[in-house]
């Protein structure tokens, strides 16, 4: 299922802060190309979901996305735990549960924790496991790693596909809460 969210260009009154887009006002390109691309121009894996998905959500803000997610790439600092494409989902989630649901931040915690845990599980579901090392095949630990994540083209066969079913759940997610905001 395509996701609702889509990057825009500047729409005036009500525009995001962060770069010129909008929320759901001229349609340019699909999420999942959004954040693809953003992973192929330099952002890791956290940072090109993030981004993406708040941009197009009107939930970024330049001062700290995607800087907040530098540090998840590679399965958190490289550690190959929690992929950092299911994080950066995870991460826009909460974003959009803050600003989206009704009631009190306790309230929010409930619905947060929820749609968070369905999300790991359908993406684990999806890729086999929810942790970067599994998926990818490669332990970051190995000094050759990176040799091998480039020799092998695991970015487009194994590390694309990830960002984009993530960005296209998270901006389902997205979308979803701002025209439900009790879940």
């Amino acid at each position: 299922m395509a996701a609702h969210l889509v990057e825009t260009r500047r729409g005036g009154v009500g525009a995001c802060c962060a770069e010129g887009v909008s929320i759901m006002s001229e349609p340019t390109q699909p999420i999942a190309d959004v954040a693809a691309r953003h992973f192929r121009e330099g952002h890791n894996c956290a940072q090109a979901v993030l981004r993406a998905v708040a941009e197009a959500a009107g939930l970024s803000c330049p001062l700290c996305i995607p800087g907040v997610a530098l540090a998840m790439g590679g399965g958190i600092g490289h550690t190959g735990r929690a992929c950092g494409a299911m994080t950066g989902a995870v991460m826009v989630v909460g974003l959009a549960a803050d600003r989206f649901l009704a009631g009190s931040m306790s309230a929010k915690k409930r619905p947060a924790y929820r749609l968070a845990g369905d999300l790991v599980s359908r993406f684990a579901a999806r890729f086999g496991s929810a942790d970067c090392e599994a998926i990818l095949g490669l332990k970051w630990s190995e000094p050759d790693a990176m040799d091998c994540f480039r020799r092998e083209g695991f970015m487009e066969t194994k590390c694309v596909p990830c960002v984009r079913w993530a960005a296209e759940e998270a901006a389902r997610i997205v979308a979803d809460l701002r025209t439900n905001p009790h879940p």
